[in-house]
């Protein structure tokens, strides 16, 4: 199963960055990637145009819940399952090291944000400064309400990680201090949240990062962990321990690998997923085409990687 690992931060960063392009070749050259490419009938180079279901007619992007299920892809479910597996998009869920220093928990949908905050409160140990939750303030989707286990009165993202902390952490609400800065254009507000409480050492923060495209999209990944690298105090050797959803770990890595890089900034990280061993989608239940967008937008970020740090 493919795994991605940051090279040791002691490591000087054009040896981290060679040792880094070495395991992204690796995943795409692998037999996994080549049985799967095979079985859609299609290469690297023409995934994207035959199966990107984000991508709309006026150019725009769609969102992740709006995605419908692919029926072309139902009798290739059972076959593609394995290969998924092996491409690292299930079964990543426990950390490769106990050093981590601070644990980042990666905002999504209203849903997986609070199981990803519940998640996390079980991998925070002695040596943790820092519980973060890192977000933007992209509204909150109707249909992610109707999906989800936790209720809040919350609209935006950022809301919605906060009010996952204050439930999970047995913060006090309201008692917050907010370093905010706003603007009409929702895609450029920033916001840092800082609970006063802490549990054992540990400090609960939460980031609302704006987008560096401001006039084309809201944040993602790459701008709330630069957003974070930037804001968060974080020193040399550190190590980052980033929860997510298991299919999204090693896309995640990527990304969060990208900016670390290109901050120069020499710190540790690892990523896991929320669900455990038991809670595993199956191959009767798990979306082929929802894969195939992660699989799709990893290409791009090793593109990218090679482009913008090599």
């Amino acid at each position: 199963m493919f795994r991605f690992n940051m090279p040791d931060p002691a490591l000087d960063k054009i040896t981290r960055i060679r040792a880094l392009a070495a395991q992204f070749d690796a995943f795409m050259d692998s037999d996994a990637m080549r049985a799967l490419l095979d079985l859609l009938d299609t290469d690297i180079s023409g995934i994207s145009d035959k199966y990107n279901a984000r991508r709309k007619k006026d150019g725009g992007i769609r969102e992740t819940q709006e995605i419908a299920p692919l029926f072309s892809l139902e009798d290739k479910r059972r076959e593609l399952y394995p290969l998924f597996a092996e491409l690292g998009f299930f079964d990543i869920n426990t950390p490769q090291s106990s050093e981590y220093s601070r644990i980042l928990i990666l905002g999504a949908s209203l849903n997986s944000t609070y199981l990803k905050t519940k998640c996390s409160a079980g991998w925070i140990t002695p040596r943790v400064v820092s519980t973060d939750g890192l977000s933007c303030f992209r509204p909150i989707n109707p249909v992610e309400r109707t999906a989800s286990v936790f209720r809040t009165d919350s609209d935006t993202e950022f809301g919605a990680a906060s009010d996952s902390f204050v439930s999970v952490f047995g913060l006090e609400r309201n008692k917050w201090q907010d370093r905010f800065l706003g603007d009409r254009n929702l895609n450029r507000i920033s916001c840092i949240r800082t609970y006063p409480e802490q549990k054992n050492g540990c400090a609960f923060r939460i980031f609302a990062a704006p987008s560096t495209q401001p006039s084309e999209r809201r944040a993602d990944t790459g701008d709330t962990i630069l957003f974070y690298l930037e804001n968060a105090g974080i020193q040399p050797g550190e190590s980052l321990l980033a929860i997510t959803s298991n299919r999204y770990c090693n896309r995640q890595f990527l990304q969060l690998a990208y900016q670390i890089m290109r901050s120069d900034l020499p710190v540790s990280l690892d990523i896991i997923g929320n669900y455990r061993d038991r809670e595993i989608v199956t191959a009767e239940q798990y979306d082929p085409v929802q894969y195939l967008q992660d699989v799709i937008a990893m290409i791009d970020w090793i593109n990218r990687f090679k482009k913008g740090i090599i």
